[in-house]
Protein backbone atom coordinates (compact mmCIF):
# COMPACT_ATOMS: atom_id res chain seq x y z
CA UNK A 1 0.00 0.00 0.00
CA UNK A 2 2.92 2.35 0.89
CA UNK A 3 5.01 2.97 -1.72
CA UNK A 4 7.45 5.84 0.07
CA UNK A 5 7.64 8.73 1.75
CA UNK A 6 6.47 11.41 -0.42
CA UNK A 7 7.41 14.39 1.80
CA UNK A 8 7.68 15.71 4.89
CA UNK A 9 5.44 19.17 5.83
CA UNK A 10 6.81 21.95 7.14
CA UNK A 11 4.03 25.04 8.54
CA UNK A 12 5.49 28.35 8.22
CA UNK A 13 4.27 31.82 9.11
CA UNK A 14 6.19 33.93 6.09
CA UNK A 15 6.45 31.27 3.25
CA UNK A 16 8.64 33.38 0.99
CA UNK A 17 11.07 34.22 3.63
CA UNK A 18 11.12 30.17 4.93
CA UNK A 19 11.20 29.68 1.25
CA UNK A 20 14.80 31.42 0.88
CA UNK A 21 15.68 30.32 3.59
CA UNK A 22 15.33 26.21 2.77
CA UNK A 23 16.42 26.82 -0.64
CA UNK A 24 19.77 28.01 1.39
CA UNK A 25 19.89 25.08 3.30
CA UNK A 26 19.32 22.47 0.83
CA UNK A 27 21.54 24.33 -1.48
CA UNK A 28 18.82 24.38 -4.65
CA UNK A 29 16.19 26.00 -5.36
CA UNK A 30 12.16 25.13 -5.17
CA UNK A 31 11.23 23.13 -7.52
CA UNK A 32 7.51 24.27 -7.62
CA UNK A 33 5.47 27.26 -5.20
CA UNK A 34 1.96 26.71 -5.87
CA UNK A 35 -1.33 27.39 -4.67
CA UNK A 36 -4.17 24.66 -3.80
CA UNK A 37 -7.06 25.76 -5.42
CA UNK A 38 -9.72 24.92 -2.87
CA UNK A 39 -7.66 26.28 -0.30
CA UNK A 40 -6.20 29.12 -1.62
CA UNK A 41 -3.15 27.98 1.04
CA UNK A 42 0.28 28.61 -0.88
CA UNK A 43 2.80 25.78 -0.59
CA UNK A 44 6.51 25.28 -1.96
CA UNK A 45 8.27 21.66 -2.44
CA UNK A 46 11.95 21.04 -3.10
CA UNK A 47 12.40 17.73 -4.37
CA UNK A 48 15.36 15.30 -3.10
CA UNK A 49 16.76 11.68 -4.01
CA UNK A 50 14.65 10.52 -2.18
CA UNK A 51 11.62 12.29 -0.98
CA UNK A 52 10.42 15.65 -0.64
CA UNK A 53 10.01 18.90 1.68
CA UNK A 54 6.37 20.92 1.34
CA UNK A 55 6.54 24.33 3.18
CA UNK A 56 3.12 25.22 3.84
CA UNK A 57 1.74 28.44 4.76
CA UNK A 58 0.39 28.54 8.58
CA UNK A 59 -3.02 30.59 8.81
CA UNK A 60 -4.04 30.11 12.18
CA UNK A 61 -0.81 28.64 14.25
CA UNK A 62 1.33 29.94 17.09
CA UNK A 63 4.84 28.35 18.26
CA UNK A 64 2.98 26.22 21.02
CA UNK A 65 0.70 23.17 20.41
CA UNK A 66 -2.12 24.24 23.32
CA UNK A 67 -3.32 27.89 22.23
CA UNK A 68 -6.20 28.88 20.47
CA UNK A 69 -6.79 31.56 18.15
CA UNK A 70 -8.78 34.73 18.49
CA UNK A 71 -11.76 32.31 16.84
CA UNK A 72 -11.37 29.84 20.12
CA UNK A 73 -9.91 27.49 17.47
CA UNK A 74 -7.24 25.05 18.38
CA UNK A 75 -4.34 26.87 16.58
CA UNK A 76 -1.82 24.96 14.52
CA UNK A 77 1.73 24.63 15.66
CA UNK A 78 4.39 25.71 13.73
CA UNK A 79 7.30 23.94 12.64
CA UNK A 80 6.61 20.02 11.25
CA UNK A 81 3.59 19.31 11.11
CA UNK A 82 3.07 16.10 8.87
CA UNK A 83 4.04 13.41 7.01
CA UNK A 84 2.91 12.66 3.26
CA UNK A 85 3.38 8.93 2.13
CA UNK A 86 2.45 8.06 -1.39
CA UNK A 87 -0.05 5.22 -2.09
CA UNK A 88 -0.34 2.98 -4.63
CA UNK A 89 -4.50 2.25 -4.28
CA UNK A 90 -6.76 4.35 -5.90
CA UNK A 91 -8.60 4.67 -2.57
CA UNK A 92 -7.19 3.10 0.66
CA UNK A 93 -9.96 3.64 2.67
CA UNK A 94 -11.38 -0.25 3.11
CA UNK A 95 -7.54 -1.45 3.19
CA UNK A 96 -7.09 1.17 6.33
CA UNK A 97 -10.28 0.18 7.75
CA UNK A 98 -8.98 -3.03 7.64
CA UNK A 99 -6.94 -1.71 10.18
CA UNK A 100 -8.70 -0.31 12.06
CA UNK A 101 -7.28 2.98 11.09
CA UNK A 102 -10.16 5.91 10.31
CA UNK A 103 -10.12 9.01 7.69
CA UNK A 104 -10.71 12.21 8.35
CA UNK A 105 -10.81 13.73 5.40
CA UNK A 106 -10.62 12.98 1.48
CA UNK A 107 -10.50 15.29 -1.06
CA UNK A 108 -9.46 15.42 -4.95
CA UNK A 109 -6.61 18.46 -5.05
CA UNK A 110 -5.16 20.66 -7.82
CA UNK A 111 -1.97 22.70 -6.83
CA UNK A 112 -1.50 25.53 -9.67
CA UNK A 113 2.21 26.37 -9.65
CA UNK A 114 3.06 30.21 -9.61
CA UNK A 115 3.24 31.53 -13.37
CA UNK A 116 0.74 29.29 -14.20
CA UNK A 117 2.77 26.56 -15.21
CA UNK A 118 1.35 22.80 -15.10
CA UNK A 119 -1.05 22.03 -12.55
CA UNK A 120 -0.46 19.30 -10.05
CA UNK A 121 -3.59 17.26 -9.52
CA UNK A 122 -3.99 14.03 -6.71
CA UNK A 123 -6.25 12.87 -4.40
CA UNK A 124 -5.34 13.03 -0.60
CA UNK A 125 -6.30 10.98 2.43
CA UNK A 126 -5.79 12.61 5.67
CA UNK A 127 -5.84 9.74 8.09
CA UNK A 128 -7.90 10.50 12.02
CA UNK A 129 -5.36 11.49 14.52
CA UNK A 130 -6.90 8.79 17.04
CA UNK A 131 -5.48 6.32 15.09
CA UNK A 132 -1.99 8.38 13.83
CA UNK A 133 -1.10 8.88 17.65
CA UNK A 134 -2.10 12.67 17.28
CA UNK A 135 0.53 13.18 14.49
CA UNK A 136 -0.83 14.57 11.17
CA UNK A 137 -0.31 11.69 8.62
CA UNK A 138 -1.93 11.92 4.91
CA UNK A 139 -1.42 9.21 1.67
CA UNK A 140 -1.50 10.78 -1.28
CA UNK A 141 -2.67 9.22 -4.65
CA UNK A 142 -2.58 9.59 -8.25
CA UNK A 143 -0.31 12.13 -8.37
CA UNK A 144 0.01 14.15 -11.68
CA UNK A 145 3.37 15.69 -11.41
CA UNK A 146 6.21 14.72 -9.30
CA UNK A 147 8.37 16.65 -7.35
CA UNK A 148 12.29 15.95 -8.31
CA UNK A 149 15.46 17.57 -7.22
CA UNK A 150 15.83 21.17 -8.78
CA UNK A 151 19.20 21.13 -10.09
CA UNK A 152 19.28 24.84 -10.45
CA UNK A 153 22.02 27.14 -8.46
CA UNK A 154 25.97 27.27 -8.65
CA UNK A 155 26.60 24.96 -5.21
CA UNK A 156 28.93 22.32 -5.38
CA UNK A 157 26.86 19.35 -5.13
CA UNK A 158 28.76 18.15 -2.52
CA UNK A 159 27.78 21.36 -0.67
CA UNK A 160 24.22 20.61 -0.93
CA UNK A 161 21.46 18.20 1.10
CA UNK A 162 21.00 15.52 -1.08
CA UNK A 163 18.11 13.59 0.39
CA UNK A 164 16.24 12.84 3.66
CA UNK A 165 18.50 10.53 6.13
CA UNK A 166 15.31 10.29 8.88
CA UNK A 167 12.11 12.07 10.22
CA UNK A 168 11.95 11.83 13.86
CA UNK A 169 8.81 10.74 15.94
CA UNK A 170 9.39 10.92 19.72
CA UNK A 171 6.83 8.82 21.31
CA UNK A 172 5.31 8.54 24.79
CA UNK A 173 4.17 5.16 24.09
CA UNK A 174 6.35 3.37 21.70
CA UNK A 175 4.47 -0.01 21.28
CA UNK A 176 1.62 1.45 19.58
CA UNK A 177 3.55 3.84 17.77
CA UNK A 178 5.17 1.26 16.29
CA UNK A 179 1.96 -0.79 16.00
CA UNK A 180 0.67 2.10 13.91
CA UNK A 181 3.41 2.27 11.27
CA UNK A 182 4.06 -1.06 11.28
CA UNK A 183 0.62 -3.19 11.25
CA UNK A 184 -1.00 -0.38 10.45
CA UNK A 185 0.33 1.01 7.56
CA UNK A 186 2.74 -1.85 6.61
CA UNK A 187 6.18 -0.16 6.75
CA UNK A 188 9.48 -2.31 7.08
CA UNK A 189 10.60 -2.32 10.59
CA UNK A 190 14.59 -2.09 10.56
CA UNK A 191 15.21 -1.80 14.11
CA UNK A 192 14.18 -1.97 17.63
CA UNK A 193 16.85 -1.40 19.94
CA UNK A 194 17.12 0.03 23.59
CA UNK A 195 20.24 2.09 24.16
CA UNK A 196 20.97 1.81 27.88
CA UNK A 197 23.86 4.81 27.83
CA UNK A 198 21.63 7.32 25.86
CA UNK A 199 18.14 6.28 28.08
CA UNK A 200 15.99 5.79 24.56
CA UNK A 201 14.43 3.13 22.54
CA UNK A 202 14.84 3.79 18.84
CA UNK A 203 12.81 1.55 16.54
CA UNK A 204 13.48 2.77 12.70
CA UNK A 205 11.03 1.91 9.70
CA UNK A 206 12.44 1.90 6.45
CA UNK A 207 10.38 3.18 3.78
CA UNK A 208 11.34 3.98 0.09
CA UNK A 209 14.81 5.00 0.85
CA UNK A 210 14.20 7.23 4.42
CA UNK A 211 13.47 5.69 7.83
CA UNK A 212 11.23 6.97 10.18
CA UNK A 213 12.78 6.64 13.45
CA UNK A 214 10.54 6.14 17.01
CA UNK A 215 11.99 7.24 19.50
CA UNK A 216 11.27 6.91 23.58
CA UNK A 217 12.54 7.57 26.77
CA UNK A 218 13.49 3.83 28.70
CA UNK A 219 12.70 3.98 32.47
CA UNK A 220 9.58 6.03 31.76
CA UNK A 221 5.74 3.98 31.94
CA UNK A 222 3.86 4.12 28.79
CA UNK A 223 1.59 6.90 28.69
CA UNK A 224 -0.89 5.74 25.53
CA UNK A 225 -3.33 8.83 26.44
CA UNK A 226 -0.70 11.33 25.17
CA UNK A 227 0.10 11.98 21.33
CA UNK A 228 3.16 11.29 19.64
CA UNK A 229 5.38 14.39 18.43
CA UNK A 230 7.47 15.37 15.41
CA UNK A 231 11.18 15.29 16.69
CA UNK A 232 12.90 16.90 13.82
CA UNK A 233 14.41 16.01 9.83
CA UNK A 234 18.08 14.37 9.56
CA UNK A 235 19.54 15.33 6.40
CA UNK A 236 22.58 13.77 4.68
CA UNK A 237 24.98 15.49 2.62
CA UNK A 238 28.09 14.10 0.68
CA UNK A 239 30.67 16.35 2.28
CA UNK A 240 29.94 17.61 5.51
CA UNK A 241 32.71 19.72 5.85
CA UNK A 242 32.05 21.95 2.75
CA UNK A 243 28.24 21.70 3.77
CA UNK A 244 29.08 23.29 7.51
CA UNK A 245 31.45 25.88 6.01
CA UNK A 246 28.62 26.79 3.53
CA UNK A 247 26.29 27.56 6.07
CA UNK A 248 28.17 29.28 8.37
CA UNK A 249 29.78 31.54 5.36
CA UNK A 250 25.58 32.42 4.68
CA UNK A 251 25.19 33.02 8.44
CA UNK A 252 23.48 30.50 9.81
CA UNK A 253 23.60 29.14 13.25
CA UNK A 254 25.53 25.71 12.90
CA UNK A 255 27.48 23.75 15.20
CA UNK A 256 31.22 22.16 14.48
CA UNK A 257 31.91 18.99 12.79
CA UNK A 258 30.86 15.89 15.29
CA UNK A 259 31.11 12.26 15.38
CA UNK A 260 27.47 10.22 15.03
CA UNK A 261 26.31 7.89 17.22
CA UNK A 262 26.76 5.37 14.26
CA UNK A 263 29.66 4.38 13.73
CA UNK A 264 31.61 5.83 10.88
CA UNK A 265 29.23 8.92 10.17
CA UNK A 266 29.73 12.76 10.92
CA UNK A 267 27.08 15.22 11.82
CA UNK A 268 26.31 18.60 12.73
CA UNK A 269 23.31 20.63 13.85
CA UNK A 270 21.53 23.61 11.94
CA UNK A 271 19.96 25.84 14.72
CA UNK A 272 18.61 28.85 12.67
CA UNK A 273 17.21 29.48 10.43
CA UNK A 274 15.04 26.32 10.46
CA UNK A 275 11.60 27.64 11.04
CA UNK A 276 10.67 25.53 14.31
CA UNK A 277 12.32 21.94 13.01
CA UNK A 278 15.45 20.38 14.81
CA UNK A 279 17.82 19.66 11.89
CA UNK A 280 20.79 17.22 11.84
CA UNK A 281 22.79 17.01 8.89
CA UNK A 282 24.21 14.09 8.41
CA UNK A 283 27.42 12.51 6.27
CA UNK A 284 26.92 8.65 5.81
CA UNK A 285 29.59 6.24 6.56
CA UNK A 286 32.47 6.51 3.44
CA UNK A 287 32.75 3.54 1.44
CA UNK A 288 36.08 2.05 2.05
CA UNK A 289 35.73 0.80 -1.29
Amino acid sequence: MIERLHSAIVLVADLDTATRDYARLLGQPAARVETDLESGLRSSFFGLANTGLELREATNATRGSEQESKEGKKAERLGQAGLRFVCDLDDPTAALSAQGIGISKSEQCVGRMDGGALDRCYGIYVLDRAASRGNSVELVTGETVQIEPNPEGDIDPAARVRSLDHVVVMSPAPDATRDFYGEGLGLRLALDKSFEKRGVRLIFFRVGGTTVEIGAKLKVDPQPEKSDRFGGLAWQVPDIDAFQARLAADGFDVSEVRTGHKEGTRVCTVRDPVHGVPTLIIEPVQDAS
